[in-house]
């Protein structure tokens, strides 16, 4: 009897709507969609595969059965942190420095703050602490920055310090941080031995700050353990929920858990950190796996979804690691993906202000329950996709395929008593207003991501995905000048495609600090250092030497400087000649980002820090070339609907209706247009046009 086909499955578990995609040995790929159900994450994650097996035409538990890589990125972790559902935890450090997470940096009064919340001088406060002052202890020691120990541990402090925060404060979890154990991790290993005499059956959640992060700074690096002890019971609590019920739909291989690095790995070896971000970094392997494809070096990925706005950038083919990245306005040290969010999504509130009279556009969401008042869930305030269907854009009769319908009539009242009559204007211009200002949010953001980088928008196409994204992606990009926008067919659900798509991944970073010309045996030796370690823990996954490939990263600047520039190794070790040329390439970059003459070669260079990524390469999807000897565009047309265009014209435009399933390689459209996929509505405005790619993609420009 012939061997079944496998299958590769990914999901990401959004704010709004669950998304998997299922892909076949041979790189055929079906998509699926089903509410998030917040309550519990793991019963959307088991709709979303009941829709997908009904797409793939076989029972659920075949499916599950015949998988052989399940990929999870799930928002499990950044929701607990959002509604501050996390554990009650204590926090041990080094004595004198327990008011280092209270004291923050001066910049930490209006980290993760948007522009607007920054202006309002009086309303700014620092964020709610996670842990308490009565729940933090200090511990004497101390080692220095070279890693030398100055004062030994002081092994009664600690048991005291256990045995308070355990019996007297009732903690469910503890963080260690001490001063320098990025240096040197000594104190915090005799702790661990510690923490395993005073709690053996291990009912309190540990973290370690060396463990999670080998990189200098006291602040951040006692937020990561902090963050990492709050989250860690729900964020284990939900993955042996999910796993066990999964095994007992039939999966037999291992469940792999998608991270904010832009890799996965196997459940036991993430911590519940290394969630953050996992549905963003998704969209950002599959844009950066479309890229290579289509070779594009420059790409803006935007993911417009029903809650946020993600933005990422490869530039020169290359993501970037965001150097401390601030979650819900806590800086911390963690290898994630620099993507930038803000609320503008399908779900995002508008709202007029009542003591402005201005029309306001997120940040909050209507999320999967109630959701948009269209949606007919009992949700009372207007969205961006109330807006959307009352412009037209939206066929209230096709929306996730047909499988729910739009309520166009409660949208329009809605729209009409609670934005439009107080401002005075009429439904169809306040929905347009709603549509402008989400579109100038998202375009400011992506312009400030861009600029930072010493680029121009327009040096750059836009890959649009999310389910809302193809509705807005003309609307932004017209605002930055881009000239190319990618739609895929996978668009809405291009998280879910990268995570299926997603290599195994484990990343390092550390502080280092080597003054060139160096001594290329010392960098050499600490890469090989590095290195040996993440081959053993991927040895223990099933991956040989040869099935590795190591990416590796120095972060250098000019010194005396706090902030560096990070830079790609195409070498495997260095030589004197090499460490030559990495200086050039430095202050070519350097020029680039900050101005000609901005560099200053006397002060002297130095790498601060080295990040390693090793990549255990999986099966990816085979998108395969198509092409068509004659357009099907007219074959394509469904029908004709009125859409409110706001800009130019500001009336009503006939547009005509096109399947996108009907369409083949090589069709044209020009705008005003609509094109309709199972789960989006990509808009072509007037003046755009649109053309199908070989690989079925949609490219829209300014004809």
């Amino acid at each position: 009897m012939a061997a079944q086909e496998q299958y590769i499955v990914g999901v990401d578990t959004g704010g709004t709507f669950t998304d998997i995609v299922v892909m076949s040995e041979a790189g055929e790929v079906w998509a699926a969609k089903a509410s998030t159900t917040p309550d519990d994450f793991s019963r959307g994650v088991m709709d979303a595969l009941t829709e997908a097996a009904k797409t793939v035409g076989i029972e659920r538990k075949e499916l599950l059965g015949r998988t052989a890589l399940f990929k999870h990125g799930s928002t499990v972790a950044t929701n607990a942190l959002i509604t501050r559902s996390g554990v009650k935890v204590g926090f041990i450090t080094t004595r004198g420095f327990e008011d280092t997470t209270e004291i923050m940096r001066a910049i930490g009064r209006v980290d993760g703050l948007s522009e607007e919340d920054i202006r309002h001088v009086t309303w700014v406060t620092k964020p709610e602490p996670l842990v308490p002052r009565e729940q933090i202890v200090g511990v004497r020691e101390r080692i220095d920055y070279l890693g030398n120990e100055i004062v030994p541990l002081n092994r009664g402090d600690v048991m005291e310090a256990i045995r308070r925060l355990i019996k007297e404060d009732k903690v469910e979890a503890i963080a260690v941080s001490l001063l320098h154990a990025w240096a040197n991790p000594a104190h915090e290993e005799e702790i661990r031995s510690l923490a395993l005499e005073a709690d053996p059956r291990r009912k309190i959640y540990w973290s370690f700050g060396s463990a999670l992060s080998q990189v200098a700074g006291e602040y951040a690096r006692a937020n990561t353990a902090v963050m990492n002890s709050y989250l860690g019971p729900t964020v284990e609590r939900y993955l042996k929920g999910l796993e066990r019920k999964l095994r007992d739909g039939g999966l037999k291989n291992p469940l792999l858990i998608m991270q904010g690095n832009g890799g996965v790995a196997h459940r036991e070896q993430v911590s519940p950190l290394a969630n953050l971000q996992s549905g963003p970094a998704g969209g950002m392997i599959a844009s950066a796996h479309v890229a290579k494809l289509l070779k594009h070096k420059n790409v803006i990925t935007t993911d417009m979804g029903g809650t946020s706005f993600d933005v990422g950038l490869i530039t020169e083919g290359y993501w970037r690691y965001a150097q401390e990245p601030i979650v819900e306005r806590f800086r911390i040290l963690q290898p994630i993906i620099d993507i930038e969010s803000i609320g503008a999504g399908g779900g995002t509130i508008a709202r007029v202000d009542p003591d402005t009279g201005r029309l306001l556009v997120g940040p909050k969401s209507a999320g999967a329950s109630p959701g948009p008042v269209c949606y007919d869930g009992g949700g009372e305030e207007i969205t961006v996709t109330d807006a959307d269907l009352i412009l037209g854009i939206i066929d209230p009769n096709y929306f996730l395929g047909g499988r729910k319908k739009l309520s166009k009539e409660k949208a329009l009242k809605a729209m009409e008593d609670k934005i439009a009559r107080p401002l005075r204007l009429k439904v169809h211009e306040a929905a347009a207003g709603i549509y402008d200002i989400v579109n100038s949010k998202m375009s400011d953001l992506i312009r400030r991501q861009v600029v930072r980088t010493g680029y121009l928008p327009e040096e750059f196409v836009i890959y649009a995905f999310g389910g809302a994204g193809p509705v807005h992606a003309a609307g932004f990009a017209a605002e930055l000048g881009v000239k190319k926008i990618y739609i895929f067919s996978t668009s809405p659900v291009f998280s879910a495609f990268g995570a299926a798509a997603a290599d195994v991944i484990h990343t390092r970073v550390m502080t280092c600090q080597y003054i060139l010309p160096a001594e290329p045996a010392v960098i050499n030796q600490r890469l090989e250092s590095i290195e040996s370690e993440i081959k053993q823990i991927m040895s223990g996954e099933g991956f040989e030497s040869g099935q590795l490939d190591f990416l590796r990263f120095f972060t250098m600047r000019y010194r005396r400087q706090t902030a560096g520039v990070e830079l790609p190794v195409t070498w495997d070790r260095l030589t004197m000649d090499r460490i030559a040329k990495l200086q050039d390439m430095f202050e070519k970059k350097y020029e680039e980002l900050y101005g000609v003459g901005a560099g200053y070669t006397k002060a002297g260079i130095e790498i601060s820090a080295i990040r390693v990524d090793a990549v255990g390469r999986v099966a990816k999807p085979r998108l395969k070339a198509q092409r068509s000897k004659k357009s099907r565009t007219a074959a394509a047309k469904k029908s004709r609907r009125k859409i409110f265009f706001a800009r130019p014209e500001r009336r009503f435009i006939d547009a005509e209706v096109y399947d996108y399933a009907l369409l083949g390689a090589g069709a044209r459209i020009r705008g005003p247009a609509v094109i309709e996929l199972p789960f989006t509505t990509t808009l072509v405005p007037p003046n755009f046009k649109v053309t199908v790619d070989d690989y079925l993609n949609l490219i829209m420009d300014v004809s």
